[in-house]
């Protein structure tokens, strides 16, 4: 079945490719680590969270540009690695030490290119939306659960297209000159291909989600179960992106 073997050979590629995968994400995980330690240290929200109280937040974690600051650090960081990732897949480029090769130029263009595909699926989606509202408005009278029922076919349909235009992200790790045409033109015959591959990424969410609410009871073993499967599924979406454009653009077999 062609969508399980495209999700299979993209944990594949992570476990056959782990002491590479280190070199390229650790730095810049630790990285985001101590910026988003840095920035509670200097915004004073651990004591405001420890003090029991129901009060304002303190100035210092919203004033100063702090938050925003954090946020593109994040961005650039995290789009860093990704992009070297892409890079080592796609075109060899063998980390050579443990802090990834930074390219501002594709960064950024990895940027614009997510930006670009966030609103080609705003416009795509807002006539489907409308659609749904006015039908579960008139249903949800009859049917109290149809909005339940409806939630898992959108969440398909959402990661589908988003597979489709995802392959403007590793061209622009590469440098590749594509546009969204060439993006939808190079996956116009995986209809069910993607669709199934959206359905099975879409209950790994729902897995995923299942086993850290599970935890819900226990603090400690909630936070750690959170951070380790939206890492999981982070790299698991990462490497998917990279075996859909060697795939369906370069021909690449599986």
């Amino acid at each position: 079945m062609k969508p399980w073997a495209l999700f299979s050979h993209s944990i594949g590629m992570l476990v056959r490719n782990f002491g590479d995968l280190l070199k390229v994400f650790l730095v810049p995980v630790l990285l985001i680590v101590v910026s988003f330690s840095a920035f509670l240290e200097l915004s004073g929200l651990p004591d405001f969270l420890q003090s029991g109280t129901v009060s304002v937040l303190p100035e210092s974690a919203t004033q100063n540009g702090l938050p925003l600051l954090v946020v593109f650090v994040t961005l650039f960081i995290g789009i860093w690695s990704v992009v070297a990732w892409h890079r080592f897949v796609l075109l060899e480029e063998i980390p050579e030490s443990w802090v990834p090769r930074v390219q501002g130029d594709r960064i950024m263009a990895y940027f614009g290119r997510s930006i670009q595909i966030v609103l080609v699926l705003i416009c795509m989606m807002i006539p489907l939306l409308l659609i749904v509202m006015l039908t579960t408005s008139v249903l949800s009278f009859a049917v109290p659960a149809v909005m339940e029922l409806i939630d898992l076919p959108l969440a398909i349909l959402l990661t589908y297209l988003v597979l489709r235009l995802s392959v403007l992200l590793p061209a622009a790790a590469l440098g590749a000159k594509f546009e969204v045409g060439d993006a939808w033109r190079s996956t116009k015959n995986a209809f069910g291909d993607l669709l199934g591959l959206a359905a099975i990424l879409v209950a790994a969410q729902f897995a995923g989600q299942f086993v850290v609410d599970s935890l819900s009871e226990l603090p400690i073993l909630n936070l750690v179960s959170a951070l380790v499967v939206s890492a999981a599924l982070a790299l698991v979406n990462i490497s998917i992106l990279t075996t859909l454009y060697g795939h369906y653009v370069e021909g690449r077999p599986i």
